[in-house]
């Protein structure tokens, strides 16, 4: 087994104030966060330890167990999770070059930035490497494995290639696989390559041609939406970069200087478009459970953004259009989930007594750790004699509250 002496800090998110926590923990290196969060409960108990969100800790903990091969640093092991590997397990069975792909599709978007780059000759050694280890990583249950990286869909009626940008699923339909890959990287996440194949088998086209040159509305407009959306996102990601990086240099830090945030306080959008109705054939299934389907006609209104290839196609003139208007504006998430919450008084109560409070406070039960040198004093069974947040200290709902309790010795 290679042996890891990786610092803590190459795992891009983890502060100077997550390594001290962690070394509260006695976690100093990255081989001790790889043999501490091997298994689910492991990386939920740490989790509470250090006062950090599960999925972030799984994410460093899938990292971790990659790092234990020796040229794979911080930078690399991300990449690798952001295309989809969960372990060194995965890696020694992958397929390279699938996943050399998605590898650049990550470096050329600008999410992840290696300026080593990662070579197909890189993920050879890495998976050769892999196989010769041992895995020692259980995954979370949901966290099913992308069958694209592993499976070759070889077979004549459901076939997959990415160098072919196609996936050909029955011999009358045709998909670009490019337009799955695009939309992936809009939405940043693994989610929709992990179901590709699933979706792509229950696409069905409509009656409807129209060149490709028309869009449904509804599609255009969320794509838009995401746009926006994922423009917020990259500018909240760069602040919060560059509060990290302030917030690890003692210097800085010391100056009191803080990042600036900047948000995109609405967005509105104006679009020339020419429109069409057309009229769509979907079959749906009877409501008596039968196996029997009816064809339904569904009107669609389509719309075709005006430019100058679309001029130029269809030999129009500006004076047959109409205008497409809206606005995005951003809205306060739900007070449920940002109203604060008082921490409530659980001293002297029993464990059972104290778990009932914290949950009709809408709050969650943390760590119950037991103290075993206190006998309880207020009569019954269990006392809690500490908790982790202070009465009255204001919270926000679903906040993890935990507690110590001493127990009788004749309690079963």
């Amino acid at each position: 087994m290679v042996k890891i002496d990786k610092d803590l800090t190459s795992i891009r998110g983890i502060s100077v104030v997550t390594v001290e926590r962690l070394a509260q923990q006695r976690i100093y290196m990255v081989s001790d966060l790889q043999r501490n969060t091997r298994l689910p409960e492991d990386r939920t108990l740490l989790s509470q330890k250090i006062n950090i969100n599960t999925k972030t800790l799984y994410i460093w903990a899938k990292q971790a167990d990659l790092m234990r091969i020796e040229k794979i640093d911080g930078v690399a092991s991300e990449l690798l999770v952001t295309s989809g590997v969960r372990n060194v397990a995965d890696l020694a069975v992958v397929d390279v070059q699938i996943l050399k792909q998605l590898v650049d599709i990550s470096l050329n978007n600008g999410r992840i930035a290696y300026k080593k780059g990662i070579s197909f000759h890189d993920l050879e050694a890495w998976k050769k490497e892999a196989a010769g280890l041992k895995n020692e990583m259980v995954n979370d249950p949901d966290d099913k494995p992308l069958d694209i990286l592993f499976t070759k869909l070889s077979s004549t009626n459901k076939k997959l290639s990415l160098n072919d940008l196609t996936v050909e699923l029955r011999q009358d339909i045709l998909i670009s696989a490019r337009e799955a890959i695009i939309l992936a990287e809009t939405l940043q996440t693994k989610e929709l390559l992990r179901n590709t194949a699933i979706r792509f088998e229950r696409l069905e086209r409509p009656a409807a041609k129209e060149g490709g040159y028309y869009f449904g509305l509804s599609e255009l407009m969320a794509e838009i939406g995401r746009g926006v959306a994922k423009a917020q996102h990259e500018l909240d990601k760069s602040s919060i970069a560059i509060q990290n990086y302030i917030d690890s240099q003692e210097t800085l830090r010391n100056y009191g200087l803080s990042a600036t945030w900047y948000v995109l306080p609405e967005t509105t959008f104006q679009m020339k478009v020419d429109y069409s109705v057309v009229m769509e054939e979907t079959e749906q299934g009877t409501e008596d459970g039968t196996n029997k389907s009816s064809t339904n006609l569904v009107n669609s209104l389509r719309v075709a953004p005006i430019n100058a290839k679309y001029q130029n196609y269809f030999k129009t003139s500006t004076n047959i259009e109409s205008e497409l208007n809206f606005k995005i504006i951003p809205v306060p998430p739900p007070t449920r989930f940002t109203e604060p919450v008082l921490v409530p008084d659980l001293m002297d109560l029993s464990l059972e007594e104290a778990k009932e409070r914290i949950k009709e406070s809408r709050l969650s039960v943390g760590v119950l750790e037991l103290n075993e040198d206190v006998e309880p004093d207020n009569g019954k069974e269990t006392q809690v004699i500490a908790q982790s947040k202070k009465a009255g200290t204001e919270v926000l709902i679903n906040d993890l509250i935990s507690v110590a309790y001493a127990r009788r010795d004749d309690h079963v």
